[in-house]
């Protein structure tokens, strides 16, 4: 009996040793290298697709995917975490058309030992994705559906894009908006309805990768890369690992990140939509308090509007 006491601690510390010794590993990003740069040719499928993960946005998605269309979007990767709402059906036309990949959670590789190792659900959906479909891509943007790319000074985001083709990858200025003051969803499309948000942007960031530079993913904030081809701003300085040295602009692009809404949606969102993230992250209703910025007035985004409705059927 002796024995047995003594060794049952020594084998929860080697656990927790173990553990923790890979997620270390895991948050530097020295996890194995699944570069694709020797294995893509320039052949490209798509110039310029997104790649991201969804949970019951049905509700969201075509707006956010017509958007992106209209800005030279021309695939779409979507991990399906497990939703429950009608994404599937909305997606289905797109799908049928070949505008829409779907890859369902349940389907990602080694999802439950990454998961494991501290790797958390968007992030491994991420590198699962790009490992399987990276090489049809020029460019892909990893961003989420509550989150809209706003190329500025009159370019495309190709032509935008056309300047960081020596770099890794392009990160983008993250700007929170906030409620507008409404309680109850309007009618009215997101980027339309809500244009006040944070004064500052964010230090953390969101980016446009090429994928065949790709090797690994330190979090959803950083895409690693050789360092031969790094990940840079928009003014082209290296972006620091230490988010608190960042200092984010958002002159040439910018991402409109609209993770609140309305109470009513945000309420939805806590109690019923979830967190697409994965079972890691959870919102709290508190946090709308904390979250809904709205400092000042930004409109710049609804120069799309029109064209938007118009492939919405919501003129």
């Amino acid at each position: 009996m002796g024995k047995k006491r003594l060794l049952l601690p020594f084998l929860i510390i080697l656990s927790l040793y173990v553990y923790f010794v890979d997620l270390r590993f895991v948050l530097r990003g020295e996890r194995p290298d699944i570069s694709l740069l020797q294995s893509c040719d320039t052949s490209y499928s798509y110039r310029l697709t997104v790649t991201s993960i969804l949970k019951n946005s049905g509700s969201y998605v075509r707006e956010w995917i017509e958007y992106h269309r209209l800005q030279g979007v021309e695939h779409f990767y979507i991990v399906d975490n497990n939703s429950q709402d009608n994404l599937t059906a909305v997606l289905k036309p797109y799908v049928d058309d070949g505008v829409v990949t779907i890859t369902p959670w349940n389907d990602i590789k080694y999802r439950d030992e990454l998961l494991q190792l501290g790797v958390k659900t968007q992030q491994n959906s991420i590198v699962h994705v790009l490992a399987k479909y990276g090489c049809q891509s020029e460019w892909t943007a990893l961003i989420d559906d509550d989150e809209f790319i706003l190329p500025k000074g009159g370019k495309t985001i190709l032509e935008i894009l056309d300047g960081y083709r020596e770099f890794g990858g392009i990160v983008m200025g993250w700007a929170w908006f906030g409620s507008n003051g409404h309680t109850a969803k309007p009618r009215t499309l997101v980027i339309e309805t809500y244009t006040k948000r944070r004064a500052k942007l964010d230090r953390l960031y969101k980016a446009i990768i090429q994928p065949r530079y790709f090797s690994w993913m330190k979090t959803i904030h950083y895409p690693m890369f050789p360092e031969q081809y790094p990940l840079v701003t928009e003014r082209k300085e290296r972006v620091s690992t230490n988010w608190k040295n960042n200092h984010p602009t958002s002159d040439v692009i910018q991402l409109n990140h609209y993770k609140v809404k309305s109470w009513d949606e945000w309420m939805e969102r806590v109690r019923v939509r979830g967190a697409a993230a994965g079972p890691h992250w959870r919102d709290r209703l508190n946090d709308f308090r904390e979250w809904d910025y709205n400092e000042v007035e930004e409109r710049e985004i609804l120069r799309f509007v029109p064209e938007l409705k118009k492939r919405l059927g919501r003129e």
